[in-house]
């Protein structure tokens, strides 16, 4: 159950001490399981000790955590916050991305799907596009604890040309107000409606350079010239925003790269020359397999076979892009029927991605966290790791993830805590374990 969400001041009475300890601990800091027991000390909104010496917990709250597993919070980094039960072919569809409901109703949906996340052990998402701004307001909803939700790395819209892949041909049914799509064109166009998405609280620039990912009949588009994508990219940088890009093909997945993309997202014809390119130029990679494996599953795959071509080509260059040390993040399209904002329906990704040959759950287990934090927060902050000065959004698992890493795609029976800016928002742990230590 969601516990109310309190600012630092509000977490315990102003005679009391305001640190929390979590002694006895399993830990994995991000990028591996750390050899014996610990005691993590959260000051505030950051983890301000960690220790295996006896004795290491500061005066304060004190949870004995009889060898559960405190992890960074997960982070999806590919999320559609105002999805929830539409169809495929609600999508497909024309003119219906984003007005499936009226704007209220669909920030409704994103609220419910923040609780979603927490209860699933995800303390943080970046977004991939929205409508109605509702990734920015969202965030501000919960920085001023109004709701309870992840940490948020707002996106804005799908931002598009005029006749692109996502420009309705049916263009009698174009919208009256924007749905999740915008449009642009040529370099002044694009670098106004991006200026204009930052201005009302967009990180990330979301962009769509081709077409592709297991959408049929879509395959081979380009969707924007190599001057627009430029100016984009430039624009976002100059304000401190991210771009990222819905790419499928290869030539346009080195193009993107070069241009300076920061977030490859799916990327379905990825191989070694991609994998180079993404490892010298440090980009994030979304590769969102589970949506290729559930359109071959179901019979989505399209008639030219791109889909299963670019499911053979994940598999091939994952493996190729972890031993690069390529910042590969797991995040994909949850859009209602068949990938729900459900429980633990974002831990599926989990274990499909360690199912790759190559690739093992300490692996994927880093794309959540460490490499995630990389892109949630902007330095000097510090998010996905435990260490001394990092943001204390943490989980407590009853299990060993390296050892079982299933146990993190039942978050009902083993998640046991959630926390977030250093406070228990979800806590199922015992009474029995806790104590309070004088000063």
């Amino acid at each position: 159950m969601l516990d109310k969400v309190r600012r630092p001041a509000e977490r315990r009475g102003e005679e009391e001490d305001a640190v929390l300890s979590l002694t006895n601990a399993r830990v994995f800091d991000g990028s591996d399981m750390l050899p014996s027991r610990y005691t993590l000390t959260l000051d505030d909104n950051r983890i301000a000790s960690l220790s295996d010496r006896p004795n290491a917990a500061a005066p304060g709250e004190q949870i004995d955590l009889g060898g559960m597993t405190v992890m960074p919070g997960m982070v999806t980094c590919h999320l559609h916050p105002d999805t929830y039960k539409w169809t495929l072919q609600d999508h497909l569809s024309a003119n219906r991305l984003g007005k499936e409901r009226p704007p209220g109703v669909m920030m409704a949906i994103g609220i419910r799907a923040c609780k979603m996340m927490l209860e699933s052990g995800f303390t943080g998402y970046v977004g991939a596009a929205c409508s109605n701004d509702i990734d920015a307001q969202l965030k501000m909803a919960i920085e001023e604890n109004i709701i309870p939700g992840p940490r948020i790395r707002a996106c804005g819209h799908h931002v598009g040309t005029h006749a692109d892949n996502n420009d309705s041909p049916k263009w009698w049914l174009r919208y009256d107000t924007w749905g999740t799509d915008i449009f642009a064109d040529g370099p002044s166009g694009l670098r106004a409606l991006v200026r204009d998405e930052i201005r009302r609280g967009a990180e990330v620039i979301k962009i769509f350079v081709s077409s592709g990912h297991a959408i049929p009949g879509h395959h081979g588009k380009r969707n924007m010239s190599h001057e627009e994508i430029a100016t984009i990219v430039e624009t976002a940088h100059e304000r401190g925003a991210k771009v990222r890009a819905h790419v499928c093909h290869k030539n346009l997945i080195l193009e993107a790269i070069e241009l300076g993309v920061d977030i490859i997202d799916h990327g379905d014809e990825t191989d070694e020359e991609c994998v180079e390119a993404m490892a010298r130029a440090g980009s994030f990679w979304v590769p969102s397999l589970m949506f290729l494996q559930l359109a071959l599953d179901q019979g989505w795959a399209d008639e030219e076979g791109a889909t299963a071509y670019g499911h053979a080509c994940l598999h091939r260059s994952l493996p190729l892009a972890q031993k690069a040390g390529v910042r590969i993040l797991l995040g994909d399209d949850y859009i209602g029927e068949p990938l729900p904002h459900e429980i633990g329906q974002y831990n599926q990704e989990l274990t499909l991605y360690a199912s790759v040959a190559g690739i093992t759950p300490k692996d994927v287990l880093g794309w959540a966290t460490k490499n995630a934090g990389e892109l949630l927060v902007d330095a000097p902050a510090k998010s996905g790791v435990i260490e001394p000065g990092a943001l204390a959004d943490l989980i407590v698992v009853d299990g060993d993830p390296l050892a079982d890493l299933a146990c993190l795609t039942r978050p009902q029976e083993t998640l046991k805590a959630v926390i977030r800016d250093g406070v228990p928002v979800i806590d199922r742990l015992p009474a029995s374990a806790r104590q309070r230590v004088a000063a």
